[in-house]
C-alpha cells in the first residue's frame, strides 16, 4: 500500500494522503514537524508534499533529514513556498527568505543530507496550474538563476528525490 504525507496541511485535507499538522484541524495526525516524524517509519513513505509549510519549520536541515529518513529510495517531496519577493514571504510566521538558488546548489558537500537530490527547481508567478501564466513560467524557467534577480517571483515549487 502506498503511503503519501501531506504535510502542513491546514483544514485541507486530502483524501488518499496521511494529513498532518502542527495544528488540530481533525486530520489524521497532529504532529510538531521540529521533532522527529514518529508518524512515519523508515523507507516507508511514496510521497511528501509541503505547500506553504517549509517556511515555518525551525529548522530546515532537520525537515529534509526526516523526509529523508521516511521516503522510501526512489520516494519524492514536493515544497512550494513563497519567494522572497513575494510580500507575503514576509509574514511573522515565516522563519526564513526562500529563492531558487537556495534549492539549485543542494546538496553541497557540507549538507548533512546527501541522499536527496532536487529534480525539479521552478519559479512561478501566481498559481503553478495557471493557463494564463503558463508561457511566461516556462520562459522564466529557461533562466531562472537571472530572472530571480532582474524579475518578479511569487513561489518556488521543488521536488526532491530519495537517491535509491
Amino acid at each position: 500500500m502506498s503511503l503519501k504525507l501531506h504535510l502542513c496541511c491546514g483544514p485541507d485535507k486530502w483524501p488518499g494522503w496521511t494529513n498532518v499538522d502542527a495544528v488540530d484541524f481533525g486530520q489524521e495526525v497532529v504532529a510538531d514537524l521540529a521533532v522527529q516524524w514518529s508518524f512515519a517509519a523508515p523507507d516507508s513513505v511514496d510521497a511528501i508534499e509541503c505547500k506553504d509549510g517549509f517556511e515555518h519549520v525551525p529548522s530546515a536541515e532537520h525537515f529534509l533529514e526526516e523526509a529523508a529518513r521516511v521516503l522510501k529510495p526512489g520516494g519524492t517531496l514536493s515544497i512550494w513556498v513563497p519567494h522572497y519577493k513575494n510580500p507575503s514571504a514576509y509574514r511573522l510566521t515565516h522563519l526564513r527568505l526562500m529563492s531558487w538558488s537556495f534549492f539549485d546548489v543542494f546538496p553541497e558537500a557540507h549538507d548533512r543530507v546527501q541522499n536527496l537530490s532536487v529534480i525539479s527547481n521552478k519559479l512561478y508567478i501566481g498559481r503553478r496550474d495557471s493557463r494564463l501564466f503558463a508561457p511566461l513560467h516556462a520562459l522564466i524557467n529557461l533562466a531562472p538563476r537571472w530572472w530571480e534577480r532582474l524579475g518578479y517571483a511569487s513561489n518556488i515549487a521543488v521536488v526532491f528525490q530519495k537517491r535509491k
